[in-house]
């Protein structure tokens, strides 16, 4: 985040246009007046590519719905470079519109779209670009800004700054159409989830506004589920013109089949015709389902060597994972100070919140009161009886609605990977672009060094050696069954101890713009040690009898694994006493 510097320069102000008579049907919309302040404002360094911003939520621009968005207005002091305005949906996306300036004024600047944008009555961020000489000041901000108001980036990279002080930017946007008189519109409705079993309630919230331009003396909510005959509930409560009202409520799920529904909640006016039709009416999709998979947790712990507060932390994780057979942890050696088993492509998961180390993630969601996927704990404050309920209990109790299955093969130093997938019917409505990851790590590991805080710990488990796949992931191909294969090869380290070495395969959702997160979050992962030929030492152990069982390392019951490769445990009868390994 930049500092912001502030001195003291008038700006001159510019005869502002008064609109016409005939121009009825232009708004400008904004948060600023229309009174220049007499500071102006800069970020520290430079010269630097500075954006100005302000976010237009979807319950200031719904009235306006159908209108063209014809100008952008703002002010600034005289010397910025290469200036240009700009209309996005996201701060995060590609610019709808973008238009240079040529010739920038003192003050105000009011620039005529050469093409309108089509307000759909969603999100919209206006704002402008240009370049900041060293040490100037130019910005035209004033008053108390909020998360709307002022948002500020250095190369792309956008902060709220009314956070750090910054006041409303002066930046307005004039749209042209008509604003009917009578019009209530459904602003937003949220459920709690997306899937539910038959004996949950789902808990909807909503927002209703009134987006015309005379006062709503009262409406109606119709609430159902698909083409059901719907439950309508009546407000006597007046809403003025943009005022929202807000709701909430539960909804029985009862009787329901299992697969897609659609959560229908539709508002009216009471006595009145709504004079616009299609923004009345919000339609949620959610899902029934009636088992789940066996879950296994992706835990992805941030550390590094030098890191005097780590050992504490591991020993609480090693506390966690060793009373659970449903994680499979790796190490990140990225977030504070590099050593000798950091990896590049680790970097960019930083992005999930780590600053600093020990930081971990539990299947990349977001947990407890954690405001990002990335936490630390305190290792005083809680020890591993909290922080396995807390969060592995937590993020284990997540329905899992596919399964995988790994095998890592390796003959001399090349590695062979084949993933399965098995999963339920509807996990492409759910998850159009579900990706697989496929790690490679390593245990028992010895340092060149003792880690920093406990000089006795030179060996080190959970050390991930490579990323088999990009660290965005790769589209599997499912076929009409909702089964994949996916198989790939990957050539092994020699120095590398390939009977500690394991294959973590992952699934997750998308990544997400909005939060600038790698990938989204997981939904299910599995881990196999690898095996070897048998040429290079590899020998077989087999039990025949009827009485024997197959375990796999995570204390999983298998079948028989005969004509499987793979690390299994055997319980050769009823004794306790005769569980051996068994490499095949």
């Amino acid at each position: 985040m930049k500092r912001i510097r502030k001195i003291c320069i008038t700006l001159l102000l510019m005869v502002l246009v008064v609109l016409s008579a005939q121009a009825q049907t232009e708004y400008v919309i904004g948060y600023c007046d229309e009174e220049l302040p007499q500071n102006s404002i800069g970020l520290e360094g430079g010269p630097l590519r500075l954006s100005a911003a302000i976010h237009l939520p979807k319950s200031k621009m719904l009235r306006y719905e159908g209108c063209r968005l014809t100008k952008i207005r703002f002010a600034v002091k005289a010397g910025f470079e290469n200036v240009s305005v700009w209309v996005r949906t996201s701060l995060n996306t590609s610019s709808k519109i973008i238009q240079s300036v040529p010739e920038l004024e003192n003050g105000w600047n009011e620039v005529v779209l050469n093409t309108p944008y089509l307000v759909d009555g969603n999100d919209l961020y206006i704002g402008y670009t240009a370049t900041q000489p060293a040490g100037f000041s130019g910005i035209a901000a004033q008053g108390e800004g909020n998360e709307y108001t002022s948002w500020l980036a250095v190369d792309n990279q956008w902060s709220d700054y009314s956070q750090y002080g910054l006041g409303i930017l002066y930046i307005q946007g004039v749209v042209e159409g008509e604003v009917l008189d009578n019009d209530i519109a459904m602003l937003d409705l949220a459920i709690d989830k997306k899937t539910y079993t038959t004996d949950e309630t789902i808990m909807m919230k909503g927002a209703v506004i009134n987006a015309g331009s005379t006062t709503i003396e009262g409406y109606q909510l119709s609430v159902g589920i698909d083409d059901a005959i719907p439950s309508v509930f009546s407000y006597n409560r007046e809403l003025l013109r943009e005022q929202t009202a807000d709701f909430e409520m539960p909804l029985s799920l009862e009787d329901l089949e299992a697969g897609r529904h659609e959560l229908v909640v539709k508002v009216t006016p009471e006595n009145i015709t709504d004079e616009k039709a299609g923004n009345d009416e919000i339609r949620v999709p959610f899902y029934i389902y009636t088992g789940t998979y066996p879950r296994m947790l992706l835990l992805e712990h941030f550390t590094s060597l030098p890191c005097v507060n780590c050992p504490p932390v591991d020993n609480i994780l090693e506390e966690v994972a060793a009373g659970r057979s449903d994680v499979a942890w790796v190490s990140h050696h990225v977030g504070y100070r590099d050593d000798e088993f950091t990896l590049e492509s680790s970097r960019p998961l930083t992005r999930f919140g780590v600053d600093g180390n020990p930081y971990l993630m539990i299947d990349r969601t977001t947990l407890a009161d954690n405001d990002t996927p990335a936490f630390t704990i305190n290792a005083n404050a809680q020890p591993a009886n909290v922080v396995n309920t807390l969060y592995f209990d937590k993020a284990a109790a997540r329905p899992a609605f596919l399964q995988l299955s790994v095998a890592g093969d390796a003959s001399f130093n090349v590695l062979n990977i084949r993933v399965e997938g098995d999963a339920k019917s509807y996990i492409n409505e759910l998850y159009p672009r579900a990706t697989l990851h496929i790690l490679l790590v390593e245990d028992q590991v010895e340092a060149t060094k003792p880690q920093a805080g406990n000089s006795n710990k030179k060996i080190h488990d959970n050390i991930l050696r490579a990323f088999v796949t990009p660290t965005r992931g790769v589209l599997p191909n499912w076929n009409e069954h909702g089964k994949f294969t996916y198989d790939t090869t990957f050539d092994l380290d020699p120095l590398w101890e390939q009977s500690n070495l394991r294959v973590v395969a992952f699934m997750t959702t998308a990544a997400d713009a909005e939060t600038d997160y790698p990938t989204g979050e997981v939904l299910n992962a599995m881990q196999q040690q690898i095996t070897t030929d048998s040429s290079q030492g590899i020998s077989l152990t087999e039990y025949n009898n009827a009485e024997t069982s197959y375990y796999n390392l995570w204390g999983q019951r298998v079948n028989n694994p005969q004509g499987s490769r793979g690390l299994y445990i055997v319980k050769n009868g009823n004794s306790a006493n005769n569980k051996k390994i068994i490499v095949k």
